[in-house]
């Protein structure tokens, strides 16, 4: 009973913390709705929403990395790296808290991608020109 009732507040939990982000996708938000509560589903939807932030980060990091001369292409290096290992170790530490069962799986990947979108949103404006 413990477990049903830690999934229902861990989806509720998901579906929460994704519906408040501007940022995703409507096909992100009818693939949560068509998942009804399904774990695994949901997961699939957070990985699919990832793949894209993860193309749009990478291509604003590497615009800014081919811009950038010595110092400041050494600098964007070392702060993409810094976020990259604690980006990692969050998803890897929720995803493992043993009191969350099959919920931690779902907390991470909103962590995992709530930390994509913000650092893409960063970059992105870099691109354009505000720092």
């Amino acid at each position: 009973m413990f477990w049903k009732s830690s999934l229902v507040v861990g989806t509720a939990f998901y579906i929460a913390a994704f519906s408040a982000s501007a940022q995703q996708s409507a096909e992100f938000d009818a693939c949560v709705a068509e998942a009804d509560g399904v774990s695994s589903k949901m997961l699939d939807c957070g990985e699919a929403e990832i793949n894209k932030w993860d193309v749009r980060l990478n291509a604003a990091y590497q615009t800014l990395l081919h811009r950038s001369v010595d110092k400041t292409r050494a600098q964007l290096q070392q702060e993409q790296r810094a976020w990259l290992k604690h980006h990692l170790s969050e998803s890897h530490r929720l995803a493992a808290d043993p009191d969350n069962g099959s919920v931690a799986f779902l907390d991470s990947q909103s962590f995992e991608l709530d930390d994509l979108v913000a650092r893409t949103l960063q970059l992105e404006k870099r691109v354009g020109g505000k720092p």
